[in-house]
């Protein structure tokens, strides 16, 4: 075989080659992703199946198997009791609780609830209200003779031994004893000011209110809904009334005398004017009165009268005939 013969079967297998790799790629190439998933989901479930035997076999991970920097200890806690190797150290403390209620800071301890103890010692103890439940405890005898010294100083006729056992209600007397003994000469308050819930001023407005905080003129009283005031109308006028939609009375011994309405209108039931009455009637009266006293007719008509005169005692002449 000479040189050409073999060249040219070598190019003939390798073209055989070239075009069975080629038919062999074109026939399997489109089951290729089919294939690939379907050995995928195959593993996915060998691993899936594999983990959870060696979960169930072990019960758990591996002891240091998790760092911590991968677990999310956001609102986590743990129960004292289920740590079998706590610290001797903190075997004195019993945590029964399911919110923060100790607070332990540089310079402060906070305590959220009511603290429980047989015995407390401190330097200084500060409290708004304080409850005893037995008072033959020498040191309350201190107190009490504190705030008697302390009261004698501001010249108070207190007598603290008139006072009952309890420390509380001896804390009561005082104050009655104070109130009922001590006479104010002067009183000068410089901020805001609001006595027993009914009167109220403060400074900048020169504006006194009783039963509100709120007024409106130089003096405001509200009782209940109604509102009555007293201050500048205008440039050198004053002002009595009401600011509100309502009407006013004006009237004496329980008695309205005049009455103006919201729209400023304003009745009169009974006017003395220059010492002589002057009222209503429907006819002509026949009531004593003074001479000059008029009653003016409620009933006016064409030949009527426009009132009545007294003449003297029961006498009356009409006037003002109606044409």
């Amino acid at each position: 075989m000479t040189n050409i013969d073999a060249n040219l079967h070598q190019s003939i297998d390798e073209k055989v080659k070239l075009l069975i790799e080629e038919h062999v790629k074109q026939t399997v190439g489109q089951y290729t992703y089919t294939i690939q998933k379907q050995i995928t989901q195959r593993l996915d479930v060998v691993l899936e199946d594999v983990v959870a035997r060696v979960l169930r076999d072990s019960a758990g991970f591996p002891q240091a198997s998790i760092p911590a920097t991968s677990i999310n200890w956001e609102n986590y806690t743990i129960d004292s009791q289920l740590i079998s190797d706590m610290p001797k150290a903190n075997q004195g403390i019993e945590d029964h609780s399911d919110q923060v209620n100790l607070t332990i800071m540089n310079d402060a301890v906070v305590v959220e609830n009511k603290v429980i103890s047989r015995q407390m010692e401190a330097d200084t103890i500060r409290t708004d209200k304080l409850e005893l439940t037995s008072t033959d405890q020498p040191w309350i005898s201190a107190i009490a003779q504190r705030v008697e010294q302390s009261v004698r100083q501001h010249d108070y006729s207190v007598d603290i031994n008139k006072v009952a056992v309890k420390f509380d209600e001896q804390v009561n007397e005082i104050r009655g004893e104070i109130k009922r003994s001590t006479e104010l000469k002067e009183l000068d308050v410089a901020g805001e000011a609001y006595l027993s819930g009914v009167l109220y001023t403060t400074p900048g407005n020169k504006r006194v209110g009783i039963n509100t905080m709120d007024p409106s003129d130089a003096l405001c009283v509200w009782d209940q809904e109604a509102e009555v005031v007293i201050g500048k109308h205008a440039n050198q006028e004053g002002y009595i009334g009401t600011r509100r939609r309502q009407a006013l009375n004006i009237g004496s011994n329980n008695n309205v005398g005049i009455k103006i309405s919201a729209q400023g209108e304003v009745e009169i039931n009974k006017l003395n004017l220059c010492g002589r009455t002057i009222g209503t009637s429907e006819h002509v009266p026949g009531d004593a009165a003074k001479q000059g006293d008029i009653r003016l007719n409620t009933k006016p008509q064409n030949g009527a009268p426009i009132g009545w005169v007294c003449i003297d005692g029961n006498r009356w002449s009409a006037f003002g005939i109606i044409e």
